[in-house]
């Protein structure tokens, strides 16, 4: 076989498996080039997943008379080391599409102070980092602590602490200065390294300590347990009702601001159930509510809005209403003409809806 006939198999071999996966790039790395001489083709490149590698090659050797060469990486990079995982050090911060870029437009997602990442590259001295939803980002290793497997399971080993006031001043000592310049957020989870009367210290990664009003958090056991109750649509629609008047942010989802998916994402969280980050992925979730007529409180619903498919989405709360986090923020809206607070072009762009509470 000629290297044109090898080059033009292992390219039909490549298109028809990346055809046959559904794979999208905001939640797995899968960047694989295929080169073909001297009877055998060349696998170049980087992915998140395991599986998808093996599938591949799989794929490749069926093509006869060819031999593979495997060069594809496996995140995480080996230049990590083991330090593959990273534990947010600040109250908030930002993911970025892109090395140096995590502010503004640029923005895809925030994490929480406690949030573990998952590192899987360095490039221009920023982690390519994988949040616990799947979705991708880069972040700046001075928001972070990077730490191994062993010492992440350390840290988390004892009783732990979700932030459950919407917000929570941290502080250097019972009554003293302040530790960070912004509060701890709600759904924030770090361990606890004390309870003295009604403060409760936690653990910051990194080292150190802060001091926190007790009634302001609420303690679990170990970490697992803390989002593990379903609470239903009641508290998936109080959690999200608590923000109303918030303003919209970008890739926001802390009670700094909001964007349409960080809402319902929050929301659910809080309450026991998972979704994906974006509104087209929370689309794929959970099952089709036939008509409007059929919605129940908790339901999620979808718009089209600026783009094909799915790009906005809020929570149906019941009498035609839902609660959305728009451009003018986080207001609630409503399907029926005849309520003050319909949106006709909403109601126009209406996609449909999914079931997550059961």
């Amino acid at each position: 076989m000629s290297d044109a006939e090898t080059q033009i198999q292992a390219g039909a071999v490549t298109s028809g498996f990346m055809g046959s996966i559904h794979l999208d790039e905001r939640e797995t790395v899968f960047a694989v080039q295929c080169l073909a001489g001297e009877g055998k083709v060349t696998l170049t490149g980087k992915t998140s997943d395991q599986s998808l590698k093996q599938a591949l090659l799989d794929k490749m050797a069926a093509i006869r008379g060819v031999s593979v060469v495997d060069q594809v990486v496996v995140l995480p990079a080996a230049s990590l080391g083991d330090r593959t995982y990273g534990i947010v050090k600040l109250p908030v911060i930002n993911l970025g599409d892109g090395p140096g870029s995590a502010g503004g437009s640029h923005t895809v997602t925030q994490a929480r102070m406690g949030d573990v990442l998952r590192l899987l590259d360095l490039t221009d001295g920023w982690y390519l980092a994988q949040m616990d939803d799947s979705y991708l980002g880069w972040v700046d290793p001075e928001d972070i602590f990077a730490i191994a497997k062993a010492e992440l399971d350390s840290f988390w080993s004892g009783r732990v602490a979700l932030v459950s006031a919407k917000t929570a001043e941290s502080l250097t000592s019972p009554g003293g200065e302040r530790a960070f310049r912004t509060d701890l957020v709600q759904g924030s989870v770090l361990p606890i390294a004390g309870v003295k009367g009604q403060w409760t210290t936690l653990k910051v990664p990194g080292g150190g300590e802060v001091w926190v009003k007790s009634s302001q958090v609420k303690e679990f056991a170990q970490v697992k347990d803390v989002f593990a109750e379903k609470k239903g649509a009641e508290g998936v629609i109080a959690t999200a009702c608590q923000y109303v008047g918030l303003p919209y942010l970008w890739g926001g989802t802390t009670v700094l601001g909001f964007d349409c998916s960080g809402l319902t994402q929050f929301a659910f969280k809080m309450n026991g159930y998972r979704l994906r980050r974006d509104a087209d992925l929370q689309y794929e979730q959970g099952e089709p509510v036939a008509d409007r007529k059929s919605l129940q409180p908790g339901d999620l619903v979808f718009f089209q809005t600026y783009r094909q498919g799915a790009s906005h989405v809020g929570i149906y709360v019941g009498d035609s209403r839902y609660i959305q986090a728009g451009s003018s923020g986080l207001s609630m809206l409503s399907f029926n003409p005849a309520d003050p607070d319909y949106s006709a072009n909403l109601d126009k762009a209406y996609l449909g809806a999914r079931r997550i509470i059961k």
